[in-house]
Parts: structure tokens; C-alpha cells; sequence
């Protein structure tokens, strides 16, 4: 059977081929012609040689490669060759950083690349991902990734989606349904129809934003571009016509006068502070990695550093993951005990999950009672569900979602009241109707209460604490219960963790507009995580944003400091600016700490190159006027020596000093101000000699 589907370029017919044959070789071939295979050859980073060109062909590369052509020509004293090693070491560090960088986007890949079994002319063979065409016929069971967007075709499968949705209970699939590649299967086998391949799937289009990778808005990086274009415009005519009066106009030697005009030239270029922001960022990720933390890009660091705000979720940051079942409060008695009942039904779902674990600890699995349909839990439902041979249907979640409106309202109170001491609240409930296909009934009526709560890691309020004391606010996105959230985080001594809100049911707008108004944020969803950060940017916020799924990806990309950890998914890990790899974020404050003392370290030390490049180009316009000098009174390996061994050395050991003062001020206006009194003087004071 064929149908055909418009699309901008051109109309692709569609095969409807059954799931025993799958596509014929003709229609494979004609697929393949249309381009329409599971292939992708996108490439989001720069090629070798970019990187290599971009970092070489700089205007201070090139002047100084000028510079040192002309010194060869006129055969000037080795010394005079120093300033090479700074610019090849400026080089080199800029050069490695970038193809460090482009090898972790170029690894990016959420779908791993093995073979996978089709059915194409009633044969089932093995191929390659990438060769799947569009209406393929795919063969999948226990353990295999859904290699593309697809359609189940027969058969019955629970299906894993955290890496796509941060939901780590399976999802339960039939034939009709459809399945994101990307996604694992957890039980059971289907034969499926390939309906999207390569950059239609829903995990390509997410990859591609995650690769589009961006560098840090850093400040110390735009002042040091906006340093080397006010130094650029100044630099050219100031040289040349230096040169042309000491060599036209006062007959002065060519070696003399390239000698000086070289000596002015690189005398203005800070070059020494670029390699020393370079260095100090270096060695501060040196540190940074003895406490097991991966930095992937040199100027992260000065972000983290600006960070004044950092959004958690609750789990695996404030607290462990792990879960425990405290009480159970009975509601109605019914002639099964409780324990009963919730062992059957953890018998028969299997479920496996934090929540469930913590059940199974407490109540124990029996099979005193006979399933006869199950329904898994799921992030949309937030309930399981069972059965029984007797003909009742017990389920057990959320009591918003299992209850009806009027039933949760006569229990909101007690509800909240268990909330408020932190509990996470499940409600057990019964209906005298069955489960049928996955519809469930309407008229379920409240048993029990079972109050859970999450064990606090043993160093979260100490956390918290630094974060507080060193002026961060501390933000918590959950998709638990807002009023559950709100109290874990006063445990933990969050300031203003009182002011919550749940932003289930709120429109894109909604979530933006309370964004900075609340502290706590309930109920949210992976969309709703990006809005809430691009809220808090807009409002002035340098923000931090941990996270460790697929779903954290377009949260983690709207960051300024983007942080994930090495048990996270792979498109988290490379999109993120740092990656905590013993996945303990409760080692931020010293990451924190040592983001501020190098970048503290670098505008006190900056200041120093500056200095000699306002004295360098200061003193030339003074000298210029002098008519009985023929050339730049310093020699250049004069000049290196004092950007090397007096201002070098010095401040390589000033930016390792400890320095956790919060980063104030703009960094430009910080290294001018203390910069130009002290070019001043040198001037004058050597101006008098």
C-alpha cells in the first residue's frame, strides 16, 4: 500500500509494507536515491584547519611575524628573538583548547552506532544504523536503543526515555504507538516502522542544539578582544610613522630604525597578558581536576566565578536519591490488609525506580493476590496501576493525579500537612471497575496514605551554607510536589525556600513572568526548565544550571555556566561548560572558589602588561617630538625582559594567591584605572632621566 506525503522540496511517497516483508530492493534503492537514509553528516565544529589558521592569522601574529621577518632581514642580535616563545605559547594554548573542545562535539552522539535487524523482502538482515531507510521495518527487543523515530507495528514493549525526557520509568508501547529514538527497551519485543531518519528524528534535531555548541558570554573575553582593537588602531600609524622619521628624516641605519620601530611594536601588544590569562585559566583546570572536575572551556571558569545564581534540581544535589517509606496512614479499612495489596501489586508491575524500591523495602512483593492487567507507571499518568482477579482496581501516586477533583480536595489538607514535614505523598486507592486497555477508571476511592521521604545528602546544608555566606542564591527545580520540595530545601537551610509554586498547567509566559519571583519551583517540565533560566538572564542573573539528561539540554545550552556529571547522559556531558566526574555537585563551592581566585588573580596581574603597553605607546609620541632622537630609546630584548622577568614572573605567582572575593566591577575599567596612574609615572620618570 502507498500514500504520498508533501514535503517543502518534493512529494515522498510512503510505503505501508507488513511487518513480516518490510521493503522490497527496489523500493530500498529508491529510498537510498531520494537520500532518504538514516545517515547524518552534519558537522557543527570547526575543521583542523580553521582552528589552525583562526589561531595563527591573528593582526598580533601577523605583526609579529612582520616584526620578526624584518628583524632577520637586517640581522638583529638573537636576544632580540624572545618574543617569539610568547606568541608560540599563545598559540599553542589557544590551538589545543580548540581541537580539545572539537573533539568532545564531534563524540556527541545520543544513539549508539551498531547494527540493528531489519525485514526487507521477508528476510531478516543485519545493517548498519545509518543504512535504515524511511519505512524500513525494524526488529527490536530486551536491551536494544530505538535507533530512529518509529511506529510500533505489533507486539508489546516497555520502553526507557530518560535519556530523552529525565522520566527513568519505562513507558509501556503497543502496536499504533510511537517510540523516539534514543530511547532503550526494558521488556519485551515489537517490530516496528521507521516513520523519520537522520535530521527529521526527534534526537538529531535535540543533538544539533546541543552540538551547536556556544562559548561562554565571558567578559574577561570581550575585554580582551576590545583591548586588542583599540591597541590595533593605535599600533599601525604610530609605528610607521616612527619608522619614517628615524629612518627618512633623521638618517637613521636600517637596522637601527627597524630595531626601534620592531622595539615600539611589540612593545605595545600585551601579549604577555594573553598568555598569562591563558596560563592562570590553565593551571586553575589543572586544580580543578585533582577534585575530580572536567573544565572544557578556559574561560568557564570566570563564569562560575560570576555565577549569582545556581538552579538545583532536588534530586542527587540536595538529596541522595535515595528513598524511604516512613508511615502509612489508613483511611478506610477493607477486609485485605494494606501490606497485602500494595506487595501484590509491587509483585506484579516490577517497576524499578527509587520510589518503588523504597515500597519494596517496606511492604515486601507477595502474589496473594492474582493480576490480571498491570499499567506501569508513567511521567504523564504519575500513578501505577493493577487489576486484581477479584475484579477491584488498585492504584498507587500522586493524589492530585489518582483522585478525582472533589475526592483530593477533601483530602488537600491532610495532604499538605504531611508535605509541609517533607514528606513526598503517595495515595492508595480502589476502584470497583477494571483497567481497560489503558484507560483507567474514574471513581477510585482513597485508602491509604504513604508518606516517603528523601534522604538529605550529609553535606548539602553545608553547601547551601557557602552559597549563601558567599552572596549565590540557590534556586530548586523539581518535578516533585512544590510543597514537599520547599520543605526538603528549608531543611537544608535555603533561604526563602517558603516561596514555592507548582508551574503544572502554566503557559511559556506564565513560567517567565514568576521566574524571579519564587525560589522553589514544583511540577516542572523539561521545556519549562529553559524558560525559567532565560527569566532569570533577562533579569540581570549570571546564572549556573546543573543537570545530567537529554532533557537538561536546551536548560543546560541557556545557561551562562552549563554544569553535568560523568554518570549524565552523553549530549548533557558535552554541551555542558564543566563535568563533575565523582557526580557529587555538592563540590561546587570549591569550584566556585577557584573560578574566583584566578579570575581576582588575573585583573590584579593584567593591570601590570597594560601598564607597559599605555608606557610604550606614551612615551613614543613623547620621543617622537624630540628631534635629536633617531630611534625608540629601548632595546627590544630590553622591552622582553621587563614583560618576562619584572612584570612575567611576578604576576604568574600573583594569580595563584588565594582570592575568594566575589568577582565586582567591570574587568576593562578595573585594569585601566590601575593601570594608567602607574604608566603615568614610569613616563614621567623616565622621561626626566
Amino acid at each position: 500500500m502507498k500514500k504520498s506525503v508533501k514535503s517543502e522540496l518534493q512529494v515522498i511517497e510512503r510505503f505501508e509494507t507488513s511487518a513480516n516483508f518490510g521493503l522490497n530492493s527496489e523500493q530500498v534503492e529508491s529510498r537510498k536515491s531520494q537520500n532518504l537514509t538514516n545517515y547524518v553528516n552534519n558537522k557543527y565544529s570547526k575543521n583542523y584547519l580553521n582552528i589552525f589558521v583562526n589561531n595563527v592569522c591573528t593582526f598580533f601574529n601577523l605583526l609579529g611575524l612582520i616584526c620578526c621577518i624584518a628583524l632577520i632581514c637586517v640581522q638583529a642580535e638573537l636576544s632580540n628573538f624572545f618574543f617569539v616563545m610568547i606568541y608560540l605559547a599563545n598559540m599553542s594554548i589557544g590551538i589545543v583548547q580548540e581541537i580539545r573542545a572539537k573533539k568532545c562535539i564531534d563524540k556527541l552522539s545520543i544513539v549508539a552506532l551498531k547494527d540493528v535487524t531489519v525485514i526487507r523482502n521477508g528476510e531478516k538482515i543485519e545493517i548498519p544504523i545509518k543504512e535504515i531507510v524511511l519505512d524500513d521495518v525494524v526488529v527490536l527487543g530486551l536491551g536494544a536503543q530505538v535507533p530512529t523515530d518509529c511506529l510500533v507495528l505489533s507486539g508489546n514493549v516497555e520502553v526507557n526515555e530518560a535519556l530523552l525526557t529525565g522520566e527513568s520509568v519505562p513507558v509501556k508501547k503497543k502496536a499504533g504507538e510511537y517510540m523516539l529514538g534514543g530511547s532503550f527497551i526494558t521488556s519485551g519485543t515489537c517490530i516496528v516502522r521507521a516513520i523519520k531518519v537522520a535530521k527529521d528524528n526527534y534526537v538529531e534535531k535535540l543533538t544539533a542544539k546541543a552540538k551547536s555548541y556556544k562559548k561562554p558570554q565571558s567578559e574577561l573575553m570581550s575585554s580582551l578582544k576590545l583591548i586588542i582593537k583599540i591597541v590595533s588602531f593605535a599600533i599601525v600609524p604610530i609605528a610607521t610613522i616612527y619608522f619614517i622619521k628615524s629612518y627618512v628624516f633623521l638618517d637613521a641605519n636600517l637596522h637601527d630604525s627597524v630595531l626601534g620601530t620592531s622595539t615600539l611594536a611589540i612593545g605595545m601588544i600585551p601579549s604577555g597578558m594573553f598568555l598569562l590569562t591563558s596560563v592562570a585559566l590553565a593551571v586553575g583546570i589543572i586544580k580543578l581536576a585533582k577534585h575530580k572536575t572536567l573544565v572544557q572551556d578556559l574561560y568557564s571558569l570566570e563564569m562560575l566565578a560570576r555565577v549569582d545564581t545556581i538552579c538545583f534540581d532536588k534530586t542527587g544535589t540536595i538529596t541522595d536519591g535515595n528513598m524511604t517509606v516512613t508511615e502509612i496512614v489508613e483511611l478506610n479499612v477493607l477486609d485485605t490488609p494494606v501490606n497485602t495489596i500494595i506487595g501484590s501489586m509491587l509483585y506484579a508491575l516490577k517497576d524499578n525506580n527509587q520510589t518503588a524500591n523504597a515500597m519494596v523495602k517496606y511492604f515486601g512483593e507477595n502474589n496473594q493476590l492474582n493480576a490480571i492487567t498491570t499499567l506501569p507507571f508513567n511521567s504523564v499518568r504519575k500513578q501505577s496501576a493493577v487489576t486484581f482477579e477479584n475484579g477491584f482496581t488498585f492504584a498507587f501516586g500522586a493524589p492530585e493525579f489518582v483522585l478525582d477533583k472533589n475526592t483530593y480536595l477533601c483530602l488537600a489538607d491532610k495532604i499538605n500537612e504531611y508535605a509541609k514535614l517533607g514528606y513526598r505523598v503517595l495515595v492508595l486507592a480502589k476502584s470497583n471497575m477494571p483497567i481497560i486497555g489503558e484507560i483507567l477508571p474514574n471513581n477510585f476511592e482513597p485508602i491509604a496514605l504513604i508518606n516517603i521521604v528523601d534522604n538529605i545528602r550529609e553535606d548539602a546544608i553545608s553547601t547551601v551554607k557557602w552559597f549563601k555566606d558567599n552572596d549565590v542564591a540557590v534556586k530548586v527545580i523539581s518535578g516533585d510536589n512544590p510543597i514537599t520540595v520547599a520543605e526538603v530545601s528549608k531543611r537544608v537551610g535555603i533561604e526563602g525556600a517558603d516561596r514555592y509554586v507548582s508551574l503544572e498547567g502554566l503557559t511559556d509566559k506564565q513560567v517567565y513572568d514568576v521566574a524571579n519571583d519564587y525560589t522553589v519551583f514544583g511540577r516542572v517540565t523539561p521545556e519549562q526548565k529553559a524558560i525559567l533560566i532565560k527569566a532569570l538572564k533577562d533579569a540581570g542573573h549570571v546564572t549556573a544550571m546543573t543537570g545530567d539528561g537529554v532533557n537538561d539540554i536546551l536548560a543546560l545550552k541557556e545557561a551562562d555556566c552549563a554544569i553535568s556529571v560523568a554518570s549524565g547522559s552523553e549530549a548533557a556531558k558535552n554541551i555542558s561548560h564543566l563535568v563533575l566526574l565523582d557526580n557529587n555537585f555538592n563540590s561546587m563551592p570549591q569550584i566556585v572558589y577557584e573560578g574566583r581566585r584566578v579570575i581576582n588573580n588575573i585583573q590584579s596581574s593584567a593591570s601590570l602588561y597594560l601598564m607597559k603597553t599605555i608606557f610604550t605607546m606614551l612615551f613614543a609620541i613623547i620621543t617622537f617630538f624630540l628631534p635629536y632622537m633617531k630611534t625608540y630609546p629601548f632595546a627590544l630584548n630590553q622591552m622582553i625582559l621587563l614583560e618576562t622577568m619584572v612584570i612575567g614572573l611576578p604576576s604568574f605567582f600573583l594569580s595563584l594567591q588565594p582570592n575568594d572575593s566575589r568577582l565586582e566591577g567591570n574587568f576593562i575599567t578595573y585594569v585601566i584605572t590601575r593601570s594608567l596612574p602607574s604608566a603615568l609615572i614610569m613616563v614621567l620618570s623616565v622621561t626626566i632621566v
